[in-house]
């Protein structure tokens, strides 16, 4: 038999430099690379096997809500860092009689790491991909070539893309292109599990957790024969000209944002205000469209209201931390809803608008020890969420406890989430 020793080099060569690229982020602090062809994504995915997470997870961490998770590092890790109260939001929109199938959602996730560039997650979704069916060729489509795809199909992966890359820039003409498709009910799921994969990016990618070698009791593996097309061309995800993110909003605009998102309407029909009321447990005066559109989902929309209000009260960080963390993750993604629900969140916490105006400036005297760091990360992870590398979370370990830095980096997460839902469905927030 003879060997294509031309082909073997080239494929020694991208294994080498991805594993060096990996070093030289762990030891010079640069951020990782970006794949361009699908052979090298697959090489990165195998790699990650071998990094050591930025904070330390155990082998066995008892407890979990997740039997499926539990063995999984990313399960592990959430289970030791994590309150379980943070953890009841864990259904990512699969309702029991969700009309969203498994696989689009899946599809839709891959889409999401890709364009966040979260390893991690890109090979949970890849190997849960295959084994819902789907072929190297069809996940390789998925990067390169949409044109194979159902209707339905598509406008899901097309609304994952904006909603990762261009977030700010989502219009009414948007969402009403989804509804050919997909009904106002299932346009909220979708956008709530959207959301969702965009922030377990952040929190898998910042904690820098190594791949798991199984899942499920299945090896997880990313050796299966790619076809050229595949490595061919530039990628539909992360490639093209549109992907620019505008500045944040200067304090002038956020007031005038402000205004705006109380008087906005939604761009779905949502939940009466009684019936959520009734499910959530709320009085009616207390409803607004945030509730309304999570009420769309019985079983994880109450659970994600309860998970969002045990973070905010949780008294591991400061709350001016969390509050300047929401904060600052709706200014830079231009998110109105998720603006005004900040600034209600620090009024009720009697910060005044001169100490939310410190938070904008590059001042590093803050009152609360630790707020300048978490400012900076929330940043970062909103903006460049693929270039956190080792010494981000270093800095964040320099000011905070172990289990702090991850309330950080979760909350910032969570808060790129919420600020995606809100925006995404145009939600309006009373002042």
């Amino acid at each position: 038999m003879k060997i294509n020793w031309i082909a073997l080099l080239a494929i020694w060569a991208i294994s080498f430099a991805c594993r060096s690229g990996l070093a030289q982020e762990e030891s010079q602090g640069t951020p990782k690379l970006t794949p361009k062809t699908r052979s090298e994504l697959k090489d990165l995915l195998g790699v990650l096997k071998d990094r050591t997470a930025r904070l330390p997870v155990p082998e066995t961490v008892p407890g979990g809500t997740n039997p499926a998770s539990s063995n999984v590092i990313n399960g592990r890790a959430r289970r030791y860092y994590l309150p379980e109260a943070w953890l009841q939001a864990e259904r990512w929109g699969n309702e029991a009689e969700s009309k969203v199938s498994y696989e689009l959602k899946t599809q839709c996730f891959w889409v999401v790491s890709r364009g966040n560039n979260c390893h991690y997650c890109l090979g949970h979704q890849e190997h849960k991909l295959k084994l819902a069916g789907l072929s190297d060729d069809q996940i390789g489509a998925l990067d390169r070539n949409w044109d194979s795809l159902d209707p339905r199909t598509r406008k899901g992966v097309e609304l994952a893309r904006k909603m990762t890359v261009l977030p700010f820039a989502l219009s009414d003409r948007d969402v009403a292109a989804l509804k050919s498709e997909y009904s106002d009910a299932e346009i909220v799921e979708l956008v709530y599990s959207i959301a969702r994969f965009n922030s377990m990016n952040r929190w898998t990618d910042s904690m820098g957790l190594p791949q798991d070698p199984q899942m499920r009791g299945e090896s997880v593996e990313f050796d299966t024969p790619t076809s050229s097309q595949w490595d061919q061309g530039e990628s539909l995800v992360v490639a093209g000209s549109d992907i620019v993110r505008p500045t944040a909003w200067t304090w002038q605009e956020c007031q005038k944002q402000l205004q705006m998102s109380a008087t906005r309407g939604p761009r779905v029909q949502l939940v009466s205000k009684e019936s959520t009321a009734e499910l959530l447990g709320l009085n009616s005066n207390e409803v607004h469209d945030w509730h309304r559109a999570m009420a769309t989902l019985p079983a994880a929309g109450p659970e994600m209201v309860r998970a969002w209000t045990a973070m905010l009260s949780d008294p591991e960080l400061a709350p001016e931390i969390k509050a300047a963390i929401c904060w600052t993750t709706a200014r830079n993604n231009r998110a109105s809803s998720s603006l005004a629900m900040a600034k209600r969140f620090a009024d009720q916490l009697k910060i005044s608008e001169q100490q939310m105006q410190a938070w904008e400036s590059n001042d590093a005297e803050k009152s609360t020890p630790g707020l300048a760091q978490a400012i900076a990360f929330a940043k970062k992870v909103t903006c460049d969420p693929t270039k956190i590398t080792d010494a981000d979370i270093a800095r964040l370990r320099e000011v905070f406890s172990d289990r702090q830095t991850a309330h950080v980096i979760y909350t910032a997460a969570t808060a790129n989430a919420l600020d995606r839902f809100t925006e995404t469905l145009a939600l309006a927030v009373p002042n």
